[in-house]
This record gives structure tokens, sequence and C-alpha cells, in this order.
């Protein structure tokens, strides 16, 4: 564990991120015709390539003091989103986790070509996508990527025998806590299964990189974070809490924990993990277009993280959102 992720904690003051429960009012960037995004950069994109630059009636984004007022179709309100689902934890809609991840290829076309040309027609094709370009080189341990590597294998693989199945879907579901019972690991493998074929080779093989460095940290201080979050709500209820721990911390937090707490790590991970993670694989990480240590792209890295949380909400993987906001508000 971080001895000094305490001292560090308490002055973070440039935090990008901010987790909300259940919370539905944060894509603050709409545009007119209805597409609403979880940051201003998704909005350009849209923007230029839908309506040649040329924003609607009702387009909205914060601090936007001189919009005009709006006569489009209004923005879908994210309450019906999460009311559209089932007991189960699956979606009514069908399409929503898609969105999400389209929204996500819309801010990186705002920052190059990152999207897959190539058509991957077969399950067997996307199997293939995935293992070959998978970034085992840049790694100088097997057991850094081990877990996620095999289950990609392992998923892919039961995805090909049994096919049209819904593997998420299918996942264990806690009915008390609304939340699918699925470990850490396994659901950062399924955001590749999803993300991955979408993306180019080099835009995967980052994501794949920034998936592994956050898996790692989750792993060595997910107990603190878990146990710094239970001592607060203690405090907040003014009573003791109940708490069971059912596994030896001896296991990897992301092997026997589900999604609820997943988020606890988010800035302190962008703020002061992931800078230091390129450290030793410096000539890689010369040749990224998306992510890295600097600052452009750490901010890079705070949206990808926000449109990740949505995703994790949407499959109920967990019950919490990433919202973006900055030092004043």
């Amino acid at each position: 564990m971080d001895q000094n992720f305490a001292n560090r904690e308490e002055n973070s003051g440039q935090a990008k991120l901010r987790r909300r429960r259940n919370d539905s009012n944060n894509r603050d960037y709409s545009c007119g015709c209805g597409k609403s995004y979880l940051s201003y950069a998704a909005l350009y994109t849209h923007l230029k390539q839908k309506h040649n630059s040329i924003a609607p009636d009702g387009t909205h984004s914060p601090n936007n003091a001189n919009q005009r007022p709006g006569r489009g179709r209004p923005p879908r309100d994210d309450k019906d989103r999460k009311s559209a689902k089932s007991d189960d934890g699956q979606s009514e809609s069908g399409n929503e986790p898609d969105e999400i991840l389209e929204e996500l290829l819309t801010f990186l076309d705002s920052l190059g070509s990152f999207r897959q040309t190539e058509k991957l027609s077969s399950d067997v094709d996307i199997q293939a996508f995935l293992l070959s370009n998978f970034p085992a080189n840049v790694f100088s341990n097997y057991q850094e990527y081990q877990g996620i590597f095999d289950l990609l294998k392992d998923i892919t693989n039961e995805k090909i025998k049994v096919q049209d199945i819904d593997q998420i879907a299918n996942e264990p579901f806690d009915k008390d806590k609304s939340l699918r019972k699925t470990n850490i690991t396994k659901i950062l493998t399924y955001f590749l299964i999803q993300i991955g074929p979408k993306l180019c080779v080099e835009a995967y093989r980052e994501i794949c990189i920034f998936i592994i460095f956050y898996q790692k940290f989750l792993n060595s201080l997910g107990y603190y974070a878990l146990q710094k979050c239970q001592q607060e709500q203690k405090n907040e209820d003014n009573k003791q809490l109940d708490i069971k721990e059912e596994v030896s911390q001896s296991q990897e937090f992301c092997d026997v924990h589900n999604g609820e707490y997943m988020l606890l790590i988010a800035n302190e991970f962008i703020l002061s993990f992931l800078p230091q993670s390129y450290s030793g694989i410096e000539r890689v990480e010369k040749n990224l277009k998306i992510f890295g240590s600097c600052a452009e792209k750490l901010k890079n890295a705070v949206y990808v993280t926000q449109h990740f949380s949505y995703w994790l909400f949407s499959q109920k993987f967990t019950d919490q959102r990433l919202d973006f906001y900055t030092e004043d508000d």
C-alpha cells in the first residue's frame, strides 16, 4: 500500500473527478438536436461532424452565457434511462452501454483517428484482434496482465462456442444492492472486449495499458481506500458499522471484490499513480497518442475515466458515476 496516500489525498486540490451516487444530471454538454455529452470535446466533435460546426438552437455547454433560447428537441433525460432497468439488472432499452461507448469514441475523435476501419465480422475475428494486439510486450512481468489476458481468452472462447448470448446479462446479480457480483478483473476485461473491436490497433493497445494500470493501482490501494470509506461512513452515522471482511487481504482486491467500490481511487489514480506508471517505459510512452504523463494527456485520462464510470453504471457494475469539475465548483 502507498503510505503517502493519505497526505497526498488531503492536498489533491487539482482533482478533476467527483463521485456521485445515482446522480443523473451531469451530462452538461448538450446539442440542440437532442444529443448530450460528458465533455466539451465530444460535443465539439459532434457539432463538427453532424452540423458543419454550426450549433443548433438550444445547444448548451457550461459557462455558455450567450446561448440562444432552445427551440430544438430537448435532450434525453437520464432519469428515463435509469428507469429502463429491470430488477435483474438488464437494460430494457438494450442500447445504453453502446451509446456510452459511442460517446467515448466521439471524444477520442477529437484527439485523432482512433476508430477501427476494418470490419470484424465474426466472434473469431474479434478474439484474434483482441489477443494478437494485446500489449504484453510493454510489461516486464507476465503477472501484471495475466488475469485480464487469460479472461480475454476465456470469455471470447465462450462467446465463440455459445453465440447470441449476452454474457454480462448472465453475470450473477445481487438484488439487495441492485449490482452485479462480477469481480473487478472480469469487469475490466468485459470493458476491453466491448470497446476494443471499435478501436484501431494503437488505440486498443493504449486502452489496455490504461486498464491494466487501473487494476494494478486498485490491487495496491483498494483495501485501504475501502477501509477509509467505511470509516467515513461510520463517522457520519455516529455508530459502529457491521463490516465483515470475508476474504483475506492477501488476495488481490480486484479478484475478490465486485465493482461497487472500484471508483474510490479514481482521483488518486490520475493525479499520482498514472504519471508514475510510465516511468521505465518512456520508449513506449513517446509513441502514445491518448495517454501519458504530461498534463494534457492526463486530462484525456480524466475524460476516459468519466466515460468508463458511466459504462460501469449502465451495466450495473457500480451505483456511482464520476462527474468532471474544476476547483471553482
